[in-house]
């Protein structure tokens, strides 16, 4: 028989105590505390005026007091719903914990046996939809479209099976990319944008599909579709991806974190696998228009977008060892 020391003994049971009371506070209350997720992590917990700072060995996560901004190993992050305080210490939404951050930091308990094999690239727009211009007349249907063909490639040359919604300048509704998704029966779907606002903005950002039940990042505080989607059935699958390619795109493109966001774009809500939507950049900003007419920075774009599907990959790829 087996010999337990006192130390072994006593950790399982803090382990145990600490799992069951989790899972019963989870069951009573709409919102997880900070200090129980520091606990379930082993990290330690700082603050200051404006955030929560939580570190072991391994990771760092930053919460935005009463924002809805949070920072995983530096990437952005926006949850569904702000950071307050519940009963005098600060927490998070418990969709947020167990369907976005839990699946990033712990990928390993929620993906599926499947290695992703088949990929469908989107480059959107096409034909007479133009999608953003620039002031020189640059088309965002014709950069994403060589951005699109630069990571089939690289893609390619790693294994993968890839598919494009489109090879040429032509025009694609939105109904026909998600129906040609689930025909060809894509392990992951990614459909690639470039964005338009101010003059002022900058930056990259991705996007998933909104968990049924609340708003997307980009609702402005104005009622929007709340219902569930096909693509919820990828919720915690999409939080993995997303954060794969955010935080991959970040490191090769050298731009400003705008943050993986919430929203139920037609593309990505009617996926029938996995989906993710990224903006390589902003058309209407002039050092960024710039570096999208340039190849050498699409290829770099290219490389980040396919090291996060990689990354994706590799992460279902060790969890099922």
């Amino acid at each position: 028989m087996p010999i337990i020391s006192r130390n072994s003994f006593f950790n399982s049971i803090m382990c145990s105590f600490l799992f069951i009371n989790f899972k019963s506070y989870a069951k009573s209350s709409k919102n997880i505390f900070i200090k129980q997720i520091a606990r379930l992590y082993s990290m330690r917990i700082n603050l200051n005026d404006d955030k929560i700072f939580l570190k072991n060995n391994y990771s760092n996560i930053d919460f935005e007091k009463t924002g809805r901004r949070a920072w995983i190993n530096g990437t952005m992050i926006f949850l569904h719903e702000p950071c307050i305080k519940d009963r005098g210490d600060w927490s998070i939404d418990n969709e947020d914990f167990k369907l976005y951050l839990d699946p990033i930091l712990r990928s390993y308990k929620y993906v599926s046996k499947k290695i992703p094999k088949k990929i469908v690239l989107d480059p959107g727009h096409g034909g007479k939809d133009t999608g953003a211009i620039s002031a020189k007349k640059l088309f965002e249907k014709d950069v994403v479209l060589k951005i699109s063909k630069y990571t089939k490639q690289i893609l390619e040359k790693h294994g993968f099976d890839v598919y494009m919604t489109r090879y040429d300048d032509r025009y694609i509704t939105l109904d026909e990319r998600a129906s040609f998704t689930k025909k060809i029966k894509a392990d992951l779907f990614l459909s690639i944008h470039a964005n338009a606002a101010s003059p002022s903005a900058n930056g990259i950002e991705t996007f998933i599909t909104t968990v049924s039940g609340y708003h997307s990042s980009n609702h402005y505080g104005k009622s929007n579709d709340t219902s569930f989607c096909p693509n919820n059935n990828f919720n915690a699958a999409n939080a993995i991806l997303g954060y794969a390619i955010q935080s991959n795109l970040l490191k090769t493109s050298l731009r400003k974190d705008r943050g993986l966001r919430r929203a139920r774009f037609s593309v990505i809500k009617n996926s029938p696998c996995p989906a993710a939507l990224v903006e390589c950049g902003f058309l209407s900003n002039i050092e960024e228009s710039n570096l999208l007419n340039d190849s050498k920075y699409l290829l770099r774009v290219a490389n980040g977008l396919a090291n996060g599907i990689r990354a994706y990959k590799i992460q279902i790829q060790r969890a099922n060892s």
